[in-house]
């Protein structure tokens, strides 16, 4: 049998800070702790934010993933196996958005501080 995501592995497993998670339980690719590809029943399911999911599903790049619970997720998308020939160009793509990439950056993802602080009650 063919692994679908021969490609994608190749690619990464020189690919420094990104581990290719093929062993039992979820496959895909992590950057530390946290996966940002998933190799999902051949197609690739992929960490984006939720401008970018919509745009992908709008343009008809992308599909909506519904992990069971009846409502899509705002920060995933599968990208289908009939476009394979771009699913290394959207890996780095969410790569880049969940690399780290400085102060303030948690994940890639930008967090906003908590403000105003509240007063502490006591």
């Amino acid at each position: 049998m063919i692994d679908p995501y021969a490609e994608v592995k190749a690619h990464f497993s020189n690919v420094e800070g990104v581990t290719v998670n093929t062993g039992r339980g979820a496959q895909g690719l992590k950057i530390g702790k946290k996966m940002f590809v998933m190799f999902h029943k051949g197609q690739l399911l992929v960490q984006f934010p939720p401008t970018r999911v919509s745009q992908l599903i709008e343009s008809g790049h992308g599909l909506p993933h519904d992990p069971g619970t009846g409502k899509p997720m705002k920060n995933r998308v599968i990208i289908p196996d009939s476009r394979k020939e771009s699913w290394i160009d959207h890996c780095e793509e969410s790569r880049q958005y969940m690399a780290p990439e400085g102060p303030g950056v948690l994940g890639g993802v930008v967090r906003s501080p908590r403000w105003p602080l509240r007063p502490t009650r006591f």
